[in-house]
């Protein structure tokens, strides 16, 4: 069962919504690394957005929880990670927790007025 689509609320600076092609890459690459026992193995997610210049950092959120969204860096390796450790999970919670992470990791938040 999906969830119901959630809105495009705006995002921290250098994080982007991507094309089709972009989510596709990054949603197959994710599929590739995951290992067994890892946090997304098994989860249905969808890409959500992705940070510019590092192609690495991925927003998936989870289908099937409309608020739960999870960070991973990915590594490109174009097979499984040798460990469930990896790709890293670099933040998993809501929206709001993302957004809070961001900002207070890197001071990244999203536009004002949006």
């Amino acid at each position: 069962m999906s969830a119901t689509p959630l809105s495009r609320p705006a995002l921290p600076e250098g994080w982007f919504y991507p094309d089709d092609d972009t989510a596709r890459d990054l949603h197959a690459e994710l599929q590739r690394e995951l290992p067994p026992g890892h946090l997304l193995a098994g989860q249905p997610v969808e890409t959500f957005a992705w940070r510019e210049g590092a192609t690495d950092d991925a927003l998936f959120r989870h289908t099937e929880e409309s608020d739960r969204f999870t960070v991973i860096h990915l590594s490109w390796l174009g097979r499984t990670e040798i460990n469930s450790r990896h790709p890293t999970v670099e933040f998993d919670g809501t929206f709001a927790g993302f957004l809070a992470d961001e900002e207070r990791r890197y001071g990244l938040t999203p536009p004002d007025g949006v």
